[in-house]
């Protein structure tokens, strides 16, 4: 516990104020997602409480890829893991968001697909700018939205499987809302591939730039170079 606290006290201090309210904002969403899970404990709603400490559990995949691979990422990758979990969850299941907005759903899949998309250029990108895959811009396009339409297909089969076996209800009307949510994710994951397309060929994408550079100075002996360099 001790060299957590060390290792977040260090962080802690070498983010900018933007950083800091990011990851604040992050832990209060995980925070009532713990309060959730807290509440359907005390009411016996067993499955429910089972999801939410899944949930929760998912929201911290960041930190543990950092732990895992010993890299830091941009702290914007903690703030939009907690948000989606909480607002598909939090807002979405248990305040029956899903039902009250028809758009929510749709909403949140465009969202996610967009930000899984830039998530997998981001990574072939990486290993593009360390020497170690070199490709044309097209491929980068490809890897960002095969990256980003797989992850949809998965999620789809996970909400397939809650509604299946625990009774919720988050594919609501079947086949039709399954499908509409893959037209979807195919739509974010191009919008996706077309930014880290244009990143890569011109250089001219602000939020491509900013993630990457992010990640390029917090990770200097995984890239030993300047993130300008080695783009196509």
């Amino acid at each position: 516990m001790t060299r957590i606290a060390r290792y977040m006290t260090r962080r802690w201090r070498s983010w900018e104020w933007p950083e800091r309210l990011q990851f604040l904002v992050a832990l209060l969403l995980q925070l009532a997602l713990l309060g959730l899970l807290v509440s359907t404990l005390v009411e016996g709603q067993w499955l429910v409480a089972f999801t939410a400490a899944v949930v929760l559990f998912l929201t911290f995949l960041p930190a543990i890829i950092e732990r895992q691979f010993a890299i830091q990422l941009p702290v914007e990758f903690t703030l939009v893991t907690a948000v989606f979990l909480y607002a598909a969850f939090g807002l979405g299941e248990v305040q029956r968001f899903y039902h009250r907005f028809w758009w929510w759903d749709l909403l949140l899949h465009s969202i996610s697909a967009v930000v899984l998309g830039l998530i997998g250029f981001l990574l072939v990108y990486s290993l593009h700018q360390t020497q170690r895959v070199i490709l044309p811009p097209l491929y980068f396009a490809l890897t960002a939205f095969g990256f980003a339409v797989t992850l949809g297909t998965l999620w789809e089969i996970v909400e397939f499987l809650l509604d299946w076996g625990f009774g919720f209800t988050m594919q609501k009307s079947g086949l039709d809302d399954t499908m509409t949510d893959l037209m979807v994710d195919v739509a974010g994951a191009a919008v996706a591939a077309w930014v880290g397309y244009h990143y890569v060929k011109d250089g001219d994408s602000l939020i491509a730039d900013r993630l990457f550079r992010r990640l390029v100075a917090k990770n200097p002996r995984l890239f030993g170079r300047d993130g300008d360099r080695g783009r196509s």
